[in-house]
């Protein structure tokens, strides 16, 4: 007879499987340093927050006089708002596209909303001729 057990009947030195528990005590002491750690952490931001907030405005200078005055430079800048400005352009293109206004009172010209420029075209079935001057 084999006095060696097989591996796979289970009843061996070795069964395959973890035979014991996991222990809890250094789990829970883990957690425990861990959420320490973060309440300090926490606690030590907020008292450097108001060590900073005493000591900040104490530090603040006055303006130079002639700060005003300082050379600004014709190069150009970086856009503060680039969507801003890019919907602000939007809405004079569209007032300028979209209304009526006078492009010479003299000679009587008239800008006039793109849409209704396509309506009036359209009726005619033909685009305006060009005049001697090269307007239409």
């Amino acid at each position: 007879m084999d006095n060696h057990a097989h591996p796979h009947d289970g009843h061996g030195a070795h069964p395959g499987h973890e035979t014991s528990d996991v222990q809890p005590r250094p789990l829970v002491k883990t957690a425990g340093v861990l959420a320490g750690l973060v309440f300090f952490s926490i606690v030590g931001m907020i008292v450097l927050y108001k060590v900073f907030d005493y000591y900040l405005p104490k530090e603040d200078k006055p303006r130079h006089p002639l700060a005003d005055s300082r050379y600004v430079s014709t190069a150009p800048r970086l856009q503060p708002d680039p969507p801003a400005l890019k919907k602000e352009l939007h809405q004079v293109e569209n007032g300028v596209l979209g209304g009526y206004d006078w492009t010479d009172k003299e000679k009587g010209l008239v800008r006039i909303p793109i849409a209704r420029a396509i309506e009036l075209v359209a009726l005619k079935q033909q685009l305006p001729a060009l005049r001697a001057g090269g307007t239409p």
